[in-house]
């Protein structure tokens, strides 16, 4: 009798081999703690984009000048624009609402250009020139200033024909042009009105109408 073999099936005797499982990093504890985290730093993000729509909130308009404008000038819309700003409670502006309401009062401090217009150094009765300052005025000839001099401008009043310096030099004074027009007198000369030390104003005073000064234009925070 001839016995026959079966042979095992393929891959019988072979174990299957499952795929390894997949462990999440970190135990349980470790996991939610950085849950956790994701979490406050997801919160915190958020919570400072709402902070910074606040600050942006804040903004106030405000009256700005528009242009370099000096003390004792009286103001017109063209002096002004208004500004959109975060401004501190302790400083002192004109709200951007007001803005046709200051339009003619007088400036008793210089401000610049960009430069927060100061409710503190507005008005009608404001207290111009300041106790240790002195308006003066003058006409000038052609040739005694400068032909670009205009209100607002920074000069040195130089005054010849009487005293003089040390070297030689005739005495010079600083001073800021309030207002400059033409004389309707004479051509190319000009009438103006001069901002000056009150320790000065007479001498500045005597030497305009002896027609004895001539202007010289220079940088606001330059000598004399």
């Amino acid at each position: 009798m001839v016995e026959t073999t079966t042979a095992p099936p393929p891959g019988a005797g072979r174990q299957t081999q499952q795929p390894p499982a997949v462990r999440l990093s970190g135990g349980g504890a470790r996991r939610w703690r950085w849950l956790a985290l994701a979490l406050t730093l997801t919160t915190a993000g958020a919570l400072s984009g709402v902070i910074a729509l606040e600050r942006l909130d804040d903004r106030t308009g405000v009256v700005v000048a528009d242009t370099d404008l000096p003390a004792g000038h009286v103001l017109t819309m063209d002096d002004l624009r208004v500004s959109e700003m975060s401004v501190s409670s302790d400083l002192s502006f004109v709200d951007a609402a007001r803005l046709e309401e200051v339009v003619g009062l007088t400036l008793t401090l210089p401000v610049v250009e960009g430069g927060v217009l100061p409710e503190s150094a507005l008005g009608a009765d404001a207290a111009f020139p300041e106790s240790d300052r002195a308006l003066v005025g003058a006409t000038l000839q052609p040739g005694r200033f400068p032909a670009s001099l205009g209100a607002g401008a920074s000069v040195s009043v130089v005054v010849s024909g009487g005293e003089q310096q040390e070297d030689g030099a005739p005495q010079a004074y600083l001073a800021l042009v309030r207002t400059l027009v033409p004389d309707p007198g004479v051509e190319g000369a000009v009438n103006v009105e001069l901002l000056v030390s009150s320790a000065d104003a007479a001498r500045i005073a005597a030497a305009a109408s002896a027609g004895q000064v001539s202007l010289v234009q220079v940088h606001p925070r330059g000598g004399a």
